[in-house]
């Protein structure tokens, strides 16, 4: 083979190679962590006031996972329990918006609320706690794998 034949080959591998990076970057879905990211940004301040309302709590709600039974056990105290008017509890998976599961916060008369996570994709997961007492907002955030 003649070094005018290796030149043509290298150019066309060099551009079969740019045609399949191309391809492989078209049809590759990049997930964003949050929809909403910028707007979630621009309201981070009341975000870190919520953290720091949950800080400040002498009793705060408690986060268990049973992996045996497959459950995830939050119990909140039984004062936190009779202050609250609303809440919302995100199990959250970072690489797949899809397997994300939202739940109102409904606590029995224990302050405790079970969720059969039997369902939930195996992997690294966060739960994201957000309620109000009324006067205050509170929020946390739990990182756990199942």
């Amino acid at each position: 083979m003649n070094w005018g034949k290796k030149i043509i080959l290298s150019f066309v591998v060099f551009i079969a190679l740019i045609f399949t990076l191309v391809y492989v970057s078209v049809n590759t879905d990049f997930y964003l962590v949050e929809e909403d990211y910028y707007e979630q940004e621009l309201a981070y301040e009341d975000q870190i006031q919520r953290i720091k309302n949950h800080d400040s709590l002498i009793e705060k709600p408690v986060f268990n996972i049973d992996r045996r039974a497959f459950t995830a056990d939050l119990k909140f105290p039984i004062q936190l329990k009779k202050d609250m008017v609303e809440g919302k509890v995100l199990f959250y998976r970072s690489n797949s918006a899809k397997l994300d599961k939202e739940f109102e916060l409904e606590l029995n008369e224990a302050g405790e609320m079970i969720v059969d996570i039997s369902r939930f994709a195996v992997g690294a997961w966060k739960v994201k706690i957000k309620w109000a007492d009324g006067q205050k907002e509170y929020y946390k955030e739990i990182a756990f794998v199942i």
